[in-house]
């Protein structure tokens, strides 16, 4: 086992709360950074999560340095791990080694070992930092905000504009049918009321970030973004618009394709066109009608379908709409077991249909 390091159980429970909510949601094909990475450069800990929208990384000093690591511990281990910090006094000296396989902790509670990949990737947050800064001039002053202000934005769409001229200046917020200001915070210790520029952020985190570099990393391009199935639903209202039409298109042109000796087909392609114009008409409306729900339902549908359970969704929804799921179940066995012209088909010759899935 690896040398190891020390720090107390507030530390540790303040970098994994800081960061935890800006890791990836389990799921949704982000493997690699649906979790939280902790990287110590033996002088500090740092966690580090991003779900390719926002990244955050938090660092404590270690009270016992140790040897340099980086792991990453992901989702269902993370709420584990969590609950284990929790159950500790804030002052409770905890110990982090590494072994094959294993990210252990250690401290009056027990000994907790964590499943990790050993040499997994993570994004190079150093060099998004570093990319980040080096886009700001060196001497812009910051403009320091009250961050539990910030969600008082989140009912004012989903989507905002902004602009901000800089220093003591408000910052603008512009939505859907919403535009509002946001003071800047001021420091009551005219002493620390200091304009911080880039220069003084990188000589902050200067042991944490290294030294500069020419090479560039945008946040967008870290993790690349994951390749949906083509029963996955956009998970955007501009994606669903584009599915939808684009399969509206495709099945009602192929339904002039579709085997002559098989009417089934051509019936299947026409009714997947209507429903997909269907369902586009009915998107379209409810954007005009209300954009933020629209949204919202675009994302909660997309969610839906990556869980793979849509016949247990319709299900409970055909229940929930005092319809008899099981009676159309019956119905269809029953139909399957007496289907017209099958006898006529068998006495002619002709092959017997096979089920087509429209693309």
């Amino acid at each position: 086992m690896a040398s190891t390091s020390t720090l107390t159980a507030h530390d540790l429970a303040r970098l994994i709360r800081t960061t935890a909510p800006h890791a990836a949601a389990d799921g949704l094909g982000l493997d690699v950074i649906d979790g939280i990475r902790f990287d110590s450069d033996g002088t500090h800990l740092h966690a580090v999560a991003s779900d390719r929208h926002t990244m955050a990384v938090a660092r404590a000093r270690l009270a016992t340095p140790g040897e340099p690591f980086a792991r990453t511990v992901h989702g269902p281990d993370l709420a584990a791990l969590r609950a284990w910090v929790d159950a500790h006094h804030d002052q409770a000296a905890l110990t982090l080694a590494t072994e094959a396989g294993r990210l252990v902790f250690d401290g009056p509670r027990g000994t907790l070992r964590i499943p990790v990949t050993d040499g997994e990737k993570f994004p190079d947050w150093r060099l998004l930092l570093h990319t980040a800064l080096a886009d700001v001039p060196a001497g812009t002053p910051c403009t320091r905000w009250t961050s539990t202000l910030w969600e008082r934005w989140q009912h004012a769409n989903s989507e905002v504009s902004t602009w901000h001229a800089g220093g003591e200046q408000p910052l603008i917020v512009l939505g859907t049918d919403v535009i509002g200001l946001q003071a800047p915070h001021r420091l009551r210790t005219p002493a620390l009321d200091r304009a911080d520029t880039p220069a003084d952020a990188l000589d902050t985190w200067k042991t944490s970030l290294g030294a500069a570099t020419v090479q560039r990393l945008d946040l967008a391009d870290a993790v690349p973004a994951p390749r949906r199935s083509t029963g996955t639903a956009g998970s955007t209202v501009a994606e669903m618009t584009e599915e939808l039409l684009r399969q509206t298109l495709n099945a009602t042109s192929r339904q002039f394709s579709a085997p002559s000796d098989d009417p089934g087909a051509g019936i299947a392609y026409t009714l997947s066109g209507v429903h997909a114009w269907a369902a586009y008409r009915f998107l379209n409306a409810l954007v005009k009608a209300d954009p933020d729900l629209a949204a919202d339902t675009v994302g909660d549908l997309a969610e839906q379908l990556d869980d793979g359970a849509l016949g247990e969704w319709a299900w409970e929804a055909a229940v929930e709409a005092g319809h008899d799921p099981q009676q159309w179940a019956d119905e269809r066995a029953q139909a399957r077991a007496d289907k017209p012209g099958t006898r006529d088909k068998e006495a002619s010759g002709l092959p017997q249909a096979t089920a087509t899935t429209p693309e």
